[in-house]
């Protein structure tokens, strides 16, 4: 393996942190804003944000 230098290795971990974030904040309402845009399947009622948090 390469050596690297201790700069090189903070920025390494920082980018990590950064994408672990993204990622633990980020799916679900992509998730969910997927679910919205594509829209219901046919014969289902549409998809509301009231039916999200009343069910």
């Amino acid at each position: 393996m390469a050596k690297m230098s201790k700069e090189t290795k903070q920025r390494l971990q920082q980018l990590f942190q950064c994408g672990q974030f993204v990622i633990r904040w980020g799916f679900i309402p992509t998730v969910l804003y997927l679910g919205f845009k594509r829209g219901a399947d046919p014969g289902m009622p549409e998809p509301t944000v009231l039916s999200l948090l009343w069910g």
